[in-house]
């Protein structure tokens, strides 16, 4: 059964419970975070996604290399990097040595990429420079991007995030949506057996809403693994974080499909029916790989 689309009345139901009510405008131009229509060849979507990246060392050349072998075996349309862009601080000078340079093949080959901020994104001038920075991809530090079957949801979930104009936005924008996929991308964790572990107050705040507007996939890093879930009413949550960082141990929870630290990246390719999700390590073998039906759940492996 295909996810329900979000109604109206649930929509000011969950923002009564976020007490949220009385302040929401529900204009996207008002918080200057504009959206705007992709293009993709064909009727699906193939893309790749990674996080905890901006080493500059040798495991990220190695993840790109990886990357850049699968996209010319089975050309990508995008890179979504889920935050962690470039350690320690953020410092945008520093993007040729720890972007550039270790994602030369995807960049020469016109691959766009799309960004969120992570922690360390944050340390110099509150990632502004990041946001500015046109290879980045990024329309705001939240934004939507939609591409052919997919619609990307990509939110700020620093300690210093704007909530009160976020949430009220991604309500509204999961509400329009009309995309089969919906994938919500973020830096931090909501369920994760790595070292930072499940986070509850995310899974308050976000969890109920992902249910109702029908949100097919959950990714992100700062757990420097890669787990992907068992769909959890409806939504898989899928940690990329093995882009480069030096790795930490997880432990697979009962909550895990799969959890294993290794320098690593995912592809995922998605049609209007089904969704496959293909982990890499950075030598170019195989991890995991599960296939997702409309309803979320798990249709293959």
């Amino acid at each position: 059964m295909e996810p329900r689309p979000i109604t109206r009345r649930a929509l000011f139901r969950l923002l009564a419970g976020c007490g949220l009510l009385g302040s929401l405008w529900l204009r996207r131009a008002a918080w200057g975070q504009p959206t705007a229509p992709g293009k993709t060849s064909g009727d699906g979507l193939r893309w790749l996604a990674v996080a905890d990246t901006g080493g500059g060392n040798e495991a990220q050349r190695s993840v790109g290399r990886a990357m850049t072998a699968v996209h010319r075996n089975r050309p990508v349309d995008l890179v979504i990097l889920g935050g962690d862009n470039i350690y320690p601080n953020g410092d945008i000078s520093q993007a040729r040595e720890k972007f550039t340079i270790p994602y030369k093949g995807l960049l020469d080959a016109g691959v766009p990429f799309h960004a969120v901020l992570g922690n360390h994104d944050i340390r110099t001038a509150n990632g502004n420079p990041q946001v500015a920075y046109p290879p980045f991809g990024m329309k705001g530090r939240w934004y939507t991007l939609r591409r052919g079957p997919v619609e990307f949801f990509m939110l700020d979930t620093n300690v210093n995030a704007q909530w009160r104009r976020q949430m009220p936005w991604l309500m509204e924008a999961l509400a329009a949506s009309t995309a089969p996929w919906k994938v919500v991308v973020g830096h931090h964790p909501m369920q994760s057996s790595g070292h930072y572990g499940n986070d509850e107050a995310a899974m308050n705040r976000l969890a109920p809403l992902f249910r109702t507007a029908g949100v097919q996939l959950y990714i992100n890093g700062h757990d420097h693994n890669y787990e992907r879930s068992k769909p959890i009413n409806g939504t898989t949550y899928l940690v990329v974080g093995g882009g480069g960082a030096y790795l930490r141990d997880v432990d697979p929870g009962p909550n895990s499909a799969r959890a294993i630290s290794v320098h690593s990246f995912a592809e995922l390719t998605a049609s209007k029916d089904r969704l496959e999700i293909q982990a890499w390590d950075s030598r170019g073998r195989s991890i995991d790989r599960a296939v997702l039906g409309r309803d979320g759940r798990v249709v293959g492996g």
